[in-house]
């Protein structure tokens, strides 16, 4: 199945919009740097080519969607979240890759309302009933976020938090 083309997002001060081909020097640039990385898993640093390589099979791909987080006003692209392995049969998203990659622009909430408004996207608009994620346990800015947009650990192990967020539908 191609890759679905998911509409924009658009909240109070910020845009949800896909990734595009020409986004992949600053998203590279935004995960490489040492603040960011050191919370990813996979902290390595990303080559140029590495990066585009990703980019060919994710364009591939119709169970991950990553988008640039832009500010409303301006539409300056600031950071980057994803929706990914998506189980559509089963209705089950894991949600990640968040950040905010522009100096300026870190803890004025927009990591927050990007992360609210792509859960209630996922579970209103895509129809999911269960967005989940896994945290390090001591990214202690990331967990508050993922607390106050709703997500409940379900459980922690090797120092990392799994969180959940189920969809309420009224009967």
């Amino acid at each position: 199945m191609p890759k679905r083309n998911l509409p924009d997002i658009t909240g109070n001060r910020v845009n949800l919009r896909l990734l595009k081909e020409p986004d992949l020097s600053l998203t590279r640039a935004w995960r490489n740097q040492d603040h960011i990385r050191q919370w990813f898993f996979n902290s390595d640093l990303i080559g140029a080519e590495q990066h585009q390589a990703w980019f060919e099979q994710y364009q591939k791909r119709d169970d991950d969607f990553t988008f640039i987080i832009e500010e409303s006003v301006g539409h300056r692209a600031v950071g980057q979240v994803s929706l990914y392995h998506i189980d559509w049969a089963n209705g089950r998203a894991e949600f990640g890759r968040l950040m905010i990659g522009v100096a300026d622009a870190v803890g004025k909430g927009l990591a927050h309302e990007a992360t609210q408004l792509l859960v209630d996207y996922a579970l209103n608009e895509l129809g999911l009933c269960q967005v989940y994620l896994e945290v390090w346990s001591n990214n202690l800015r990331a967990l508050e976020i993922y607390k106050r947009c709703g997500f409940v650990g379900v459980a922690e192990n090797g120092g990392v938090v799994q969180m959940e967020k189920q969809a309420t539908r009224s009967k």
